[in-house]
């Protein structure tokens, strides 16, 4: 008798298990660990006092995480989610599996690891935010090829549009004085919100700290600011993803080495030359250029520089894995890659320890310098742990906790024995 059919139970057909090892793309868990050491860096970052002016060492550490670092991971990682998203896709429909109820499924387990992780260890959790946006590209899925490079386009024009509004309001407000009025007194709640989660984070509990995320959930995930970043900061390059998993273009990677070596070396320098023009536009002082009090032609560098950056980082990847003699050297990414929630949700729990108050309370005292220190070495040992347990085990044990809810069943750990 085949099993009860519903969202949360597998049809028969739906429980075609997960990806075999011999099915896995090496290249895309290798893109995938590297971005993890990049989504460290920066969360770990987030953690210095915003309006900390830093001197000497931390200056000089401080310039190339943001301009080598800064949004270039998430964004690679985005792209890696839809392509992921299409490949899974393929992967159903040659078994013959139900892919809509199967994916939505796994969907809404993100978004409850998205949640939890968001009220218990991090509020600038991004798997809620892919959750969101993997369910709206669940609706494109069938669209065409030119439907989907053009709203991708559409949509990488939302978060230009929407600075470049921000920043003509500023000028405003520069020259109305009521708009001016207004504009400080907002100011002025935004820094007494700061100061009040700095206090949690400084004087709090783990308790207070998780009761003040709770509580501020709602109006940080569902205002307009990360509405715009996920439908235009995400979702452009999910449907990116989506396209070049559609064509099997990493199936096939021999045939486009050429198109990558030859882009590689355009993307490096444009993407290089425009986000290090951005930020260096307000020198001495290490600001992000999409503040809105930076000018405009600033946010607009980074906007465009951002991706091209994101890209050389895959494109040399790619290049090197080809090689026989990198791929052993690779193979420790692909391990932290194969791994990648599990690592996402430690790096988190290990940073907020370090940084909040229930922990040793290092919150605003570990300047740029150290952040990279310290994140060379929790990614190091991420890699030696990732290596050690796939050796031993099939899955993280985030991964097999999300596979298990959503296969309905609970999924083979530990790795056969061999000969």
């Amino acid at each position: 008798m085949p099993a009860p059919s519903g969202l949360f139970v597998p049809r028969q057909n739906d429980a075609i298990g997960p990806v075999a090892e011999g099915e896995r793309i090496q290249v895309i868990d290798v893109l995938r660990g590297f971005a993890l050491f990049g989504v460290l860096l920066i969360n770990m970052r987030n953690f210095d006092v915003l309006d900390q002016v830093w001197t000497g060492l931390d200056r000089l550490a401080l310039w190339p995480v943001l301009i080598l670092g800064d949004s270039k991971f998430w964004t690679l990682f985005s792209f890696l989610f839809g392509l992921g998203f299409a490949l899974q896709m393929q992967r159903a429909e040659r078994r013959g599996a139900h892919f809509l109820s199967l994916y939505a499924r796994r969907l809404l387990i993100l978004l409850l690891f998205g949640v939890l992780h968001s009220v218990l260890l991090y509020s600038g959790d991004i798997l809620y935010d892919y959750a969101i946006v993997g369910f709206v590209l669940l609706v494109f899925r069938n669209r065409s090829d030119r439907t989907i490079v053009i709203l991708a386009l559409l949509c990488w024009l939302i978060p230009m549009g929407r600075y470049a509004v921000k920043v003509r309001q500023n000028e405003i407000q520069r020259s109305d004085a009521q708009a001016a009025r207004l504009a400080a007194q907002r100011r002025t709640e935004d820094r007494r919100e700061y100061e009040r989660g700095e206090q949690v984070l400084t004087r709090g509990s783990f308790a207070d700290a998780a009761a003040y995320r709770a509580r501020r959930f709602v109006p940080r995930r569902m205002g307009l600011e990360n509405c715009s970043f996920q439908l235009g900061g995400v979702f452009p390059l999910f449907l990116l993803g989506l396209l070049v998993g559609r064509h099997r273009i990493f199936q096939n990677i021999g045939e486009y080495l050429p198109f990558i070596r030859k882009t590689f070396w355009w993307a490096l320098a444009f993407g290089l030359a425009a986000t290090t023009i951005s930020v260096t536009g307000n020198w001495p002082d290490a600001t992000l250029p999409y503040d809105t009090e930076s000018p405009l032609w600033r946010g607009l560098l980074w906007y465009v520089g951002t991706p091209a950056l994101s890209y050389s980082y895959a494109s040399i990847l790619i290049l090197l894995a080809q090689k026989e003699h990198w791929q052993a050297r690779l193979a420790p990414l692909a391990a932290v890659g194969r791994m990648a929630l599990s690592n996402y949700l430690l790096q988190s729990l290990v940073f907020s320890t370090i940084f909040q108050h229930y922990g040793f309370g290092m919150f605003g005292k570990i300047g740029p310098s150290l952040d990279v220190a310290l994140t060379s070495l929790i990614y190091g040992l991420q890699l030696l742990v990732s290596v050690w347990w796939l050796r031993h085990f099939r899955f993280g044990p985030a991964e097999w906790l999300w596979k298990t809810l959503t296969y309905g069943c609970a999924q083979p750990m530990r790795v056969a024995a061999r000969a």
